[in-house]
């Protein structure tokens, strides 16, 4: 019986996702397979390893069905149980460092700069944009 789940995500952009997981201090390899509970594995678009071999479980980004956004995919059991954070916390930290990566590449696009940028203690992050 497989132990890997699914996250859905609107994560669509593969680089942002890349700069996202690099900034997280995981390490990032593409086209690999998932490491899961008892050996089992699952083929991904990207793995994430968590740093300094904390885990020897992975986070996979596998397309989703809808073929435009990829599935966060993970043993999550086994990775709470040697990591010690939850899905949520890191599904949420992996989420928000995309959407951060994905601004700045929209922001950057666009011809904006960033003129505040603040993290408030509640983890969320506020920027203010400005076209000089």
């Amino acid at each position: 019986m497989s132990h890997f789940t699914s996250v859905k995500t609107q994560i669509m952009d593969l680089n942002s996702l890349e700069l996202a997981l690099t900034e997280l201090d995981y390490r990032v390899i593409h086209e690999a397979r998932i490491r899961g509970w008892e050996n089992q594995q699952k083929k991904a678009k990207l793995v994430a390893r968590f740093p300094d071999l904390l885990s020897e479980y992975d986070i996979g980004f596998v397309q989703s069905s809808d073929n435009r956004t990829y599935d966060m995919v993970a043993d999550w059991w086994a990775i709470e149980e040697s990591v010690g954070q939850s899905q949520a916390d890191i599904a949420q930290a992996i989420v928000q460092r995309y959407a951060y990566q994905k601004v700045m590449k929209e922001v950057k696009a666009r011809g904006f700069m960033i003129s505040e940028e603040k993290q408030a203690a509640d983890q969320s992050i506020r920027l203010v944009v400005r076209k000089w």
